[in-house]
């Protein structure tokens, strides 16, 4: 049994899936297969059972799955004391953004990293807030934007700013609407929603229920955002995002952006990172570059970001 091991079986035990884990991870299907066999080998047990829907972990796997955990963190741990005694601010930070920051934030922080912290490569993945810190939980990632603060003692949640919800369509679409723009105005709108994006899509129906408000024209989910942008600009639906997410597009004009007037989906994105005190020294000047960078564009209004 090695860590390497352990960290493919803990792959395909989050995602349920051997086909998800391995593009995940980035190796072939077979080899992955290989590799959980060798541990069962190893083990003398199944720790997984497959089903039409993926595969789940039997009682074994979920029983070496806490010790997983447990050997992967404190292996994390080790490697991250002894390299923070070197001080240097240097080597690779993993960061999560979701798809408005991937958008508005992420090109402007790769470049300012490469101007100022050369020695420091900052590697990206795109998700939405509840796969990010479950990707951070398991160290794949050493910080993540997210509007989940992180209930976990090693880690905290720094609240960065307040993002509004708004409704984006072209202006033909939205012609005599006004913001901010009453909840009950939407029932009728035609609204394209993406399907990965299940927190805004449930707390917005659920909203909208318990204010009486039926929706009644939410087109088939949507798995791609450069797809929804397509369809947004056909004019025949709008959709309900971050200002951040189409900031380039509304500011051409191409699409206008009505804030909706519910104080309930206004969100706070937090910055959620290791304690301080377990930093990496290259993920505090990335987390220091952050805030500069933010606080920059909320002076600037030009994302429809304000202070949390």
């Amino acid at each position: 049994m090695d860590l390497r091991q352990l960290k493919y079986f803990l792959r395909v035990a989050e995602l349920s899936s051997f086909r998800a884990a391995s593009e995940s991870l980035n190796i072939s299907q077979p080899a992955l297969g290989a590799q959980v066999r060798k541990l069962e080998e190893e083990l003398d047990v199944q720790l997984f059972t497959r089903h039409s829907r993926g595969v789940e972990a039997t009682d074994a796997g979920r029983r070496l799955e806490e010790h997983a955990r447990a050997l992967l963190e404190r292996s994390e741990l080790a490697i991250r004391d002894v390299r923070r005694l070197s001080g240097a601010a240097g080597g690779v930070v993993k960061i999560g953004v979701t798809p408005s920051i991937g958008r508005a934030l992420a090109p402007e922080l790769l470049e300012a990293c490469a101007d100022r912290h050369p020695d420091i490569e900052v590697n990206l993945t795109q998700g939405f807030s509840h796969e990010l810190d479950r990707a951070l939980l398991s160290s794949r990632l050493d910080m993540s934007f997210s509007t989940n603060e992180i209930n976990d003692e090693k880690y905290e949640s720094l609240p960065l700013l307040l993002q509004k919800t708004y409704v984006v369509g072209t202006p033909e679409a939205l012609s005599g609407l006004e913001t901010p723009i009453p909840l009950n105005m939407l029932q009728d709108l035609p609204l394209a929603m993406d399907a990965r994006d299940k927190d805004r899509a449930h707390f917005l129906q659920d909203l909208a229920t318990r204010k009486g408000v039926h929706l009644r024209n939410i087109r088939p989910p949507i798995h791609s955002m450069s797809i929804r942008r397509e369809t947004v600009l056909t004019g025949n639906c709008s959709t309900i995002v971050p200002y951040a997410l189409f900031a380039q597009e509304i500011s051409q004009g191409l699409f206008r952006a009505l804030e909706i007037d519910e104080p309930s989906l206004d969100k706070v994105l937090n910055l959620n990172t290791r304690t301080v005190e377990t930093m990496m020294p290259a993920e505090n000047v990335i987390r220091q570059l952050v805030v500069e960078l933010v606080d920059k564009h909320i002076a600037q209004s030009d994302f429809g970001w304000t202070l949390p």
